[in-house]
């Protein structure tokens, strides 16, 4: 990937305002000082003029003042104007960990940071190609950097411990480049992922099971009677467009990779997998009828999946499951491919609203990053924002196939 940056190495600059306290200032304020005080600092507000000429101060007698309220309420208003600036982060690494956070970062406008910095004994990096750690100070000072993003392939005997350390005393955030990448793009990283991280770090606690399966076992009841119009309609539109079973039975692996059986409307012609082959769906595929598109598209195939939710084998938010003969082939290719069966599978999840319809064994590892993320932060909260996500993609046919 190439990048642009300039000769200081910074890709994205924005000009940021600097505070300069005055040089007397009381060292106890009082309640009739405030609007001194604060006029004082922000020196924005245009002095009173009559006619267009200044009033001086000993003439403001009949000027009208603004009162304390508005005063503070101004104070207040360009104190948010002035903290209201682009965060500005340095990525200390080369690798895939620091390419991945420099693609997030360069679809951030709120940010402004530099291109990854590696030692000269460790090859080059996409970014500013720093001779020791030794100028990193210096660049931290000129560059007012809020932030260190340590995203080093390796760190044994060459992470700068004391300038490090001498950053965080000095206000400065140092973060794991994992855990950064975490944050700002919803998703826990392949690339760099240390068992060390999942072992030691918050999450991955689910004190909610019970209340998620009483949410599950209630809205699955109150779902299936409403869709009981749908399940009555759907099953004569499938015999009457194409040849076949009405519901579609294909085993999917489940919670600590228990097997069950998934239920979907038919949305493909009959024998569609008659070479005794399971076949990854794409794009435009041939196999679908003209109403299973329709059904796919507003994700109507799904509805039986409810009640694989109320016997418990499904969830309604969790990481979709997956084809048992995928899943052995994926778990060889993709680290921690097995921890999605840690949980329940569901009919939606994060990956679904934050990732396309996946259908590849390098798709599947981008949807797995999204599914560690859920399994981290599982919570009610999370739930429900994938539930908001899901109307949209239901009600705008995003992502089907």
């Amino acid at each position: 990937m190439n990048y642009k940056s300039n000769n200081a190495g910074l890709l994205s600059t924005e000009s940021r305002e600097t505070f300069a306290p005055p040089s007397s200032l009381p060292y106890q304020l009082h309640a009739d000082q405030s609007v001194s005080f604060f006029q004082h600092i922000f020196r924005t507000r245009p002095a009173a003029r009559v006619n267009g000429r200044p009033i001086r101060e000993s003439d403001q007698t009949d000027a009208r003042r603004p009162s304390r309220l508005e005063t503070w309420a101004y104070a207040v208003e360009r104190l948010v104007h002035r903290t209201d600036r682009r965060r500005r982060v340095l990525i200390l690494g080369s690798g895939l960990l620091a390419d991945g956070i420099l693609v997030q970062l360069q679809s951030d406008a709120k940010v402004s940071f530099y291109s990854p910095v590696v030692s000269s004994k460790h090859g080059e990096s996409n970014g500013k190609r720093l001779a020791d750690f030794s100028q990193l100070g210096e660049i931290l000072e000129r560059e007012r950097v809020d932030c260190i993003a340590v995203a080093m392939a390796e760190r044994r005997g060459t992470l700068p411990i004391d300038q490090l350390l001498a950053c965080k005393l000095r206000g400065i955030r140092v973060e794991d480049g994992t855990a950064f990448y975490e944050k700002i793009s919803g998703k826990i990283p392949l690339a760099g992922l240390n068992p060390s991280f999942l072992i030691f770090n918050e999450g991955f606690r689910w004190p909610t099971q019970a209340a998620k399966r009483g949410i599950d076992l209630l809205f699955s009841a109150l779902c299936l009677m409403l869709a009981a119009p749908i399940f009555l309609v759907l099953p004569i539109l499938i015999k009457l467009t194409s040849p076949g079973p009405v519901f579609y039975r294909q085993e999917r692996i489940g919670l600590n990779g228990g097997r069950f059986s998934m239920l979907k409307f038919r949305s493909m012609v009959a024998d569609a997998e008659s070479h005794g082959r399971a076949v990854w769906a794409v794009e435009g595929d041939t196999r679908v009828t003209w109403l299973g598109g329709f059904m796919r598209k507003f994700r109507l195939d799904e509805l039986p999946q409810l009640v694989n939710v109320f016997r418990g084998e499904m969830s309604f938010v969790g990481p979709r499951p997956e084809r048992p003969e995928f899943v052995g082939s994926l778990c060889d290719i993709i680290p921690y491919y097995s921890l999605r069966h840690t949980v329940k599978p569901g009919i939606t999840g994060w990956a679904q609203v934050m990732f396309r319809y996946g259908a590849s064994q390098q798709e599947s590892a981008e949807k797995l990053q999204y599914d560690l993320y859920y399994i981290k932060k599982m919570s009610i909260g999370l739930d429900c924002r994938i539930f908001l996500k899901t109307f949209r993609t239901v009600f705008f046919g995003v992502g089907a196939r």
